[in-house]
């Protein structure tokens, strides 16, 4: 049985609403899961999907997740 993420953020209100978040916070989101379970990262106001395209460093502290957004339709 796949256990739930605990998505109690590490420092409150640093997960979601798009808003910065750490490693660790994400760490603590996706703790326990299995390898397999698949990450999603929604969809847009068109009804598109948005899908992981890289990860690209902006400097010593800060990596970026790229995605690209597919039209709906």
């Amino acid at each position: 049985m796949t256990k739930k993420p605990n998505t109690t953020p590490t420092r409150p209100g640093m997960m979601g609403g798009g808003s910065p978040f750490t490693v660790g916070d994400l760490r603590n989101a996706i703790h326990g899961l299995d390898n397999d379970v698949e990450i999603i990262f929604g969809g847009t106001l068109a009804g598109g999907n948005l899908t992981f395209y890289r990860f690209k460093w902006r400097g010593d502290n800060l990596l970026q997740i790229e995605l690209n957004e597919q039209s709906g339709g």
